[in-house]
C-alpha cells in the first residue's frame, strides 16, 4: 500500500482534531471538577474543535487549488471572529490559551494568503523553501494552539513579548 501526500495530510489533518477533542475533553473535565474554571477556555477549544473537525470534513486536499487556500482563510477567518464574538458576548476575560488561538489563527490565515498569492497570482509552479516552511509551519501552528488549549500557559512567551513590545506605546500615548 502506497501513501500519497494527500493522505498523509488527511492523516496528519486527523491528529489535530484529535489534538483540539481532547483540549475541549480536558477543559470541560477542569471545569466540572473545579480544577480550573475558565470559560473562555471552553468556548475557545469548543470552537477549535469544531471548526476544525467540518474543515477536516469538508475540504478536499485534491481541490482546484485556486478556491482550496481561499476555503482555508476563509475558514480560519470564520473561526477567528466567532470565538472573538463569543468572548465579547458573554463578557468573558480573555485566557492566555485564548490569545495563542487568536495569534495562531492569524498566522495561519497569513501563510494561506502567500501561498495563495506563489500558486495563483504569481503562478509559481517551482518548488521552493516557503512550501515547505508552510507545510511544516500550519501544521506546527496547529499542534501549539492545542497545546496552549490544554496548558494555558504563556509557554512561547508570546504574551510577554508584546507586553515588552507594546508598553513604550501605551506610555507615549497616555502621557
Amino acid at each position: 500500500m502506497y501513501f500519497t501526500l494527500t493522505n498523509l495530510g488527511l492523516h496528519f489533518d486527523t491528529m489535530i482534531v484529535w489534538g483540539f477533542l481532547m483540549s475541549f475533553l480536558l477543559n470541560v473535565y477542569f471545569y466540572f471538577s473545579s480544577i480550573r474554571v475558565d470559560k473562555s477556555l471552553i468556548i475557545t477549544s469548543t470552537m477549535m474543535f469544531l471548526s476544525y473537525f467540518l474543515t477536516n470534513h469538508y475540504i478536499d486536499l485534491a481541490s482546484v487549488p485556486e478556491t482550496f487556500y481561499i476555503k482555508l482563510i476563509i475558514y480560519d477567518l470564520a473561526t477567528l471572529c466567532l470565538i472573538y464574538c463569543l468572548h465579547k458576548s458573554f463578557r468573558l476575560l480573555n485566557s492566555t490559551g485564548f490569545k495563542y488561538v487568536i495569534f495562531g489563527l492569524c498566522i495561519n490565515s497569513i501563510f494561506h494568503g502567500l501561498l495563495y498569492i506563489d500558486l495563483m497570482i504569481i503562478n509559481n509552479r517551482e518548488v521552493w523553501w516557503y512550501w515547505s516552511f508552510y507545510s511544516i509551519g500550519v501544521n506546527a501552528v496547529d499542534v501549539l494552539m492545542a497545546c496552549a488549549l490544554i496548558m494555558n500557559r504563556d509557554y512561547l512567551g508570546l504574551i510577554r513579548f508584546s507586553k515588552f513590545i507594546t508598553s513604550p506605546i501605551r506610555k507615549k500615548a497616555f502621557s
